[in-house]
């Protein structure tokens, strides 16, 4: 099954309240700031799936006598940002259909790619920093930035196990229980203090140089994303989240930076239902549900093979999917076997439990929709059959070796005129 692409950019950023970082502004006048966002890729597991990527804009503001900048702000006919400043447009938030930059100026792509539903999600830390000459907060920033990725790994296997809400996908460090914390000698100084930081810095009450940091992430699952490009969460506009970050009192600075999210490519009914679970049997060849397994009935005797001896991966269905020439319709699951078969069929059906599989009025089961004669595809295991003897589905790569509830083996494709079906799977041990 398709997964749908995502876009999301950086609209733009409103200052509030300009910074107090250096007394004698060695950096350009006023603010000078660059856009940083911190991007995790992660799998259903929790796992981190690239090394954490950060991407950072142009630095923004002063650019008299000063090169490689691009002017944000209205301090001089040359830049520099003040409080009230909005970059690039009054509107930040918004841009016009299609206006994207090329180069790292907003509005501008922060991250692009697909979403496969149940498999992947990307976590992204947007960060308004203060650009000085001197040293500061960067450092510190990269080692905690690789310190945590356990615990949004576990936020990750909470949000794909349903224990998270889609509908809260803007958390910050501090419900994780993972702010930063840290000490710059100087930050507090009466001149201020000339380093690049990020703004949002807050005293650390436990130390006189200390300081804390509370980053706000966007988690983004297919699930999520469609969430968010539906949603109006704060009055800008659908898809557009605004995250304002708010330094100590004494450091001054009030930013909001503005994110948008996309749908740019595959249509929203990729955004399927899925059940997993699903598992192959090593006994009979068949696909039953795992989650019944010790009530479930094989062909062969007894119950279905259980998952450690069968060293079946995890197989998941669509249910409940609009109308696709792709898919086929009508699948239904059996409660007194735990099988998959053909609902259209379940008269000439034969269940291993004995008589026919149970109808879907009697079962409760939903309407499964498998993808059938579809082109090979990453994440998908073709080879899958239908038995026009007892309307179950098999794997066909074990045809020869498989026991159908009419006895025997199933039918082949060459007798039944199977066509060829695709289940999404998981393998074992991945």
């Amino acid at each position: 099954m398709p997964a749908a692409r995502y876009r999301v950019t950086i609209n733009g950023f409103w200052c509030h309240n300009e910074t107090w970082d250096d007394a004698f502004n060695w950096d350009g006048k006023h603010d000078e700031v660059v856009l940083a966002v911190n991007v995790r890729d992660v799998d259903a597991d929790g796992q981190t799936l690239r090394t954490p990527l950060d991407s950072e804009s142009e630095l923004l503001g002063d650019t008299h006598h000063l090169p490689n900048r691009v002017k944000a702000g209205s301090a001089s006919p040359a830049g520099g940002i003040v409080s009230g400043d909005k970059f690039p447009t009054p509107r930040p938030w918004q841009r016009s259909a299609g206006e994207l930059n090329t180069s790292r100026v907003p509005p501008y792509v922060v991250w692009e790619g697909d979403l496969p539903p149940g498999e992947r999600m990307v976590l992204l830390t947007p960060t308004v920093w203060e650009w000085d000459p001197g040293a500061g907060f960067w450092d510190g920033w990269l080692e905690w930035q690789v310190a945590v990725d356990a615990t949004y790994g576990q936020r990750a296997k909470e949000v794909f196990g349903g224990i998270w809400p889609v509908a809260k996908p803007v958390f910050d460090a501090v419900s994780l229980g993972i702010q930063t914390v840290g000490t710059l000698a100087g930050l507090w100084s009466p001149l201020g203090k000339s380093m690049r930081r990020p703004v949002g810095l807050q005293r650390n009450p436990d130390d006189p140089d200390g300081f804390l940091f509370n980053p706000v992430t966007i988690a983004l699952n297919s699930d999520s994303a469609e969430f968010l490009i539906a949603d109006d969460p704060q009055g800008f506009g659908k898809g557009i989240v605004g995250i304002r970050y708010v330094d100590d009192p004494y450091l001054r600075g009030v930013y909001s930076l503005f994110l948008q999210v996309e749908r740019v490519g595959a249509a929203p009914a990729s955004q399927v239902p899925l059940q997993s679970d699903w598992r192959w049997c090593s006994r009979c060849q068949g696909l039953f549900w795992g989650g019944g397994q010790p009530a479930s009935v094989c062909p062969e005797g007894g119950a279905h093979a259980p998952q450690p001896q069968s060293g079946s991966g995890d197989y998941s269905l669509p249910h409940g999917a609009p109308p696709d020439a792709g898919r086929q319709a009508g699948w239904r699951w059996c409660d007194r076997c735990q099988g998959l078969y053909y609902g259209p069929a379940v008269a000439d059906s034969t269940c291993p439990a004995g008589g026919t599989h149970a109808p879907a009025a009697t079962s409760g089961s939903g309407d499964y929709a498998l993808a059938i004669n579809a082109a090979p595809a990453a994440g998908s295991q073709s080879g899958w059959r239908w038995c026009s003897r007892c309307q179950g589905l098999f794997w066909g790569g074990g045809q020869a070796g498989s026991t159908c509830p009419e006895g025997g083996p199933h039918a082949s494709p060459g007798e039944s005129r199977s066509g060829d079906y695709s289940l999404l799977h998981v393998p074992a041990g991945t």
